[in-house]
């Protein structure tokens, strides 16, 4: 008798008496085969790092408007030894780039703290949660200022209107008059501190900001009433101190609330990804950290729980609710060989999944990280008005100071301070500083949700703006996958497939999917091959047997054919195929004719760009006849037999800002040189590198809808800032002019705030889903 001997799988390590074979490759499923076939894919190259430099990501507590991103920057910058520095005010961090020769991350944070900020290293633990200690103080400052405003208003009708004019009611006013300040007090420290912190700080080292407006106008307030107090003049500020510190507080407050809400949809994302996961070991279950799992290690996954990682099901069938990533409610059915990804629930089946990406590295840890490099980049608009809110803080200071030198010459000492206050607090631009950034935070955070990752802000607003949007034809508008209907082969025909498909499988391109898959389904056995190489936008070529083998379209491989083998080819076109030509030692020796349909979402997509008034074509290295089908089959422009080369010449040519729709190896390059690349969900690694959106959710209808929602964050950015600015512009002229008392300045920031907000959260509503406008 004999005992068959159990093999180990070279992927995931487990012991199996009916291994699957390929090459000198053993594994134990088919599932780890194409684990195997996944990991050995090409990927991106990391970003090239400096060997003597360190990048170190600070979280910052206090910055309250642009002005305030400008100081932290600027106090960054020259700090001895820092090379780089960016600063983000709705993510409240500041990621810098140091010589960690000369300084360490603390003393970096150590630097923001005598300027008033409060400084850690991301990762350590928070001292404090910022929005929710503004809240509780904002919350305590209101009740205080409500008992100050009961007696400010007692006393103003004692004074205005005679009530209590007698002895008694003397008395009782100038006790009031001695609480006041009592009363006032507590809401200063309590509301005040932290911006007079900040902004004396500020002034002390030449770099005024937002606090230190609001500081100046405060401590003058208090300061000309405690001298009247003394002096028994009851004209006193108190009231006007705590009401200002409360709206001003409100107005940060709800700036932290919208970043918070804006946030969202990453949050979502990290916080649905399991910590822990079930590694199958030799010796059994182990329970591991999710991303100490080994790439091809098998885990499990039981019912209603997430997948710990990406990768391929190995045994079990049910249903998983991918939504998570995609945005779609309905759960889809997943069985062995599919492909399952880290953060999505498994409903109701009982799966093995073997893995091919864990931790960061994952579908969702990759989107987080792109959604995070979103948040920090800075878009043209974003950039002009940090710049003009750097400018405000001075100007500001310099308006207030003439406004209280022209009317102290008019009106005397107390109508000059309280008009100048008053341009103080009006100028504050809190509204121009979160016009741009909180509009563009809505919008990726919008498109998150409906299943897409913008990972450039500026791309929302080119999108927005844009003029033609260009389509790669294979693997973009065909549905996947591609199937091979037709061969012709001078020889045996298993042989030839064998070999052919050897060459294929170094290659990602949809037709080498196809190929591959066919020799797969006929079991045919791949061949070794030798000196392989990709040629984008043409085919493939390796040595197989000694004999050198081209595999692509009729130009690349440039080799002789009877008549009768481009009379087949002709046929096949005419037919609808897509025709590849094998040569080997330049001779064509067969033909394979590759079915293509039409994805059910391609019309749609275009139909949609067209109504949008958006100039769409089709771009495609396919013969002219092949080029001519495309064309009546969406009633659109193509461009056909084209190059990687001749695309981007294409794109060049196109007036105005141009969208690229794409998904392969060869459209790398085109991606990277539109105005806006959009990698579809199918596409390989090297295309998503490339890209500046990413449909994760592969729907070609998304392309219109995310025109759409360019379109309306553009107009949000636009109506923001020119409210911003004129409130700015009229504000100031206003308060100067004494139109504006204190109170109603704090009121017209508060509510140029709040309409600021409001309107980039009408952003929230449009929405990506079937049938839902913008």
């Amino acid at each position: 008798m004999v005992t068959e001997v159990a093999t180990a799988c070279q992927v995931c390590g487990l012991p199996t008496r009916h291994p699957v074979r390929e090459g000198d490759r053993v594994y134990c499923c088919t599932a780890c085969r194409e684990v195997a076939r996944l990991l050995a894919e090409p990927r991106a190259a990391e970003p090239a790092r400096g060997e003597s430099g360190a990048t170190v990501v600070l979280e910052v507590a206090g910055m309250w408007c642009a002005s305030c991103t400008w100081v932290v920057r600027e106090v960054l910058a020259r700090a001895d030894g820092v090379t780089d520095v960016d600063v983000s005010l709705f993510q409240r961090r500041a990621r810098v780039g140091y010589d960690p020769a000369r300084i360490d991350p603390r003393r970096i944070a150590r630097s923001l703290r005598r300027f008033g900020y409060r400084a850690w290293v991301e990762g350590e633990e928070a001292p404090y949660d910022e929005e929710e200690a503004v809240s509780y103080r904002l919350l305590a400052g209101i009740v205080l200022t409500m008992n100050v405003m009961m007696i400010s208003l007692t006393l103003y009708a004692h004074r205005w209107l005679g009530w209590w004019d007698t002895p008694s009611g003397e008395a009782l006013a100038a006790f009031f008059e001695l609480v006041l300040p009592i009363g006032a007090l507590p809401v200063v420290a309590l509301l005040g501190w932290p911006i007079f912190r900040a902004g004396l700080a500020g002034a002390l080292r030449a770099k005024p900001n937002m606090h230190t407006l609001i500081a100046v106008g405060v401590i003058a307030a208090l300061v000309v009433s405690i001298v009247n107090l003394l002096r028994g003049d009851g004209r006193t500020y108190f009231d006007t101190a705590s009401v200002l510190l409360v709206l001003v507080t409100a107005g940060h407050w709800l700036e932290l609330r919208a970043r918070k809400r804006g946030g969202e949809a990453i949050e979502r994302l990290f916080e649905q990804l399991p910590a822990t996961a079930t590694w199958l070991t030799v010796d059994g279950p182990r329970e591991v950290p999710a991303d100490e799992v080994p790439l091809g290690g098998r885990v499990l996954v039981r019912p209603g729980a997430r997948f710990p990682v990406d990768g391929v099901v190995a045994v079990g069938r049910g249903d998983v609710d991918e939504s998570l990533l995609t945005g779609e409610p309905i759960p889809v059915e997943r069985g062995a060989g599919d492909r399952v990804y880290a953060g999505t629930v498994n409903v109701d089946g009982a799966f093995e999944v073997v893995a091919a990406a864990v931790g960061s590295d994952t579908v969702a840890g990759t989107i987080g990280r792109d959604l995070h490099a979103a948040l920090w980049s800075r878009p043209t608009a974003v950039r002009l008005a940090d710049r003009i809110a750097a400018l405000m803080v001075p100007a500001a200071l310099g308006v207030a100071a003439l406004t209280f030198v022209f009317w102290w010459g008019r009106s005397g000492f107390e109508p000059a301070l309280t008009t100048a206050l008053s341009v103080l607090l009006v100028a504050c631009p809190c509204a121009l500083g979160i016009a741009t950034p909180l509009s563009l935070w809505m919008a990726i955070g919008r498109a998150a949700d409906g299943g897409v990752v913008v990972r450039d802000g500026e791309a929302i607003e080119l999108l927005g703006s844009a003029d033609a949007v260009r389509f790669d034809k294979t693997g973009t508008l065909t549905a996947m996958p591609l199937r091979l209907e037709r061969l012709w082969v001078d020889g045996d025909v298993d042989g030839f497939l064998g070999r052919v498909a050897a060459v294929e499988a170094c290659s990602e391109h949809p037709v080498a999917a196809a190929l591959v898959e066919a020799a797969r389904t006929r079991d045919v056995e791949l061949v070794s091959v030798e000196a392989v190489e990709v040629v984008p936008g043409g085919g493939i070529r390796a040595t197989v047997d000694g004999s050198e083998m081209r595999i692509g379209s009729r130009r690349f491989v440039g080799a002789a054919s009877s008549r009768r083998v481009d009379e087949l080819a002709a046929a096949w076109e005419a037919e609808g195929s897509t025709v590849i030509y094998v040569a080997v030692d330049g001779e064509v020796r067969g033909l394979c004719g590759i079915g293509e349909r039409v994805r059910s979402d391609a019309r749609p997509a275009v139909d949609g760009l067209r109504g949008a008034g958006l100039d769409v074509a089709v771009l495609t290295g396919d013969s002219d006849a092949a080029g001519e089908r495309w064309r009546r089959r969406l009633d659109v422009a193509v461009h056909a037999g084209l190059t990687p080369q001749d695309k981007l010449a294409h794109l060049e040519s196109v007036d105005g800002v141009v969208v690229m729709v794409g998904d392969g190896v060869n459209d790398g390059p085109a991606l990277a040189a539109a105005d806006v690349g959009v990698a579809v969900g199918s596409a390989t690694d090297v295309a998503r590198s490339a890209a500046d959106v990413l449909l994760i959710r592969d729907d070609l209808r998304l392309v219109p809808r995310l025109v759409a929602l360019g379109r309306a964050t553009v107009r949000t950015i636009r109506r923001n800032l020119a409210w911003a600015f004129a409130y700015n512009l009229v504000g100031v002229g206003l308060a100067a002019a004494g139109y504006l008392r204190p109170v109603l300045a704090a009121a017209a920031m508060l509510a140029s705030s709040v309409l600021v907000i409001s309107n980039a959260g009408r952003l929230r509503r449009c929405s990506l889903e079937d049938g839902a406008g913008t």
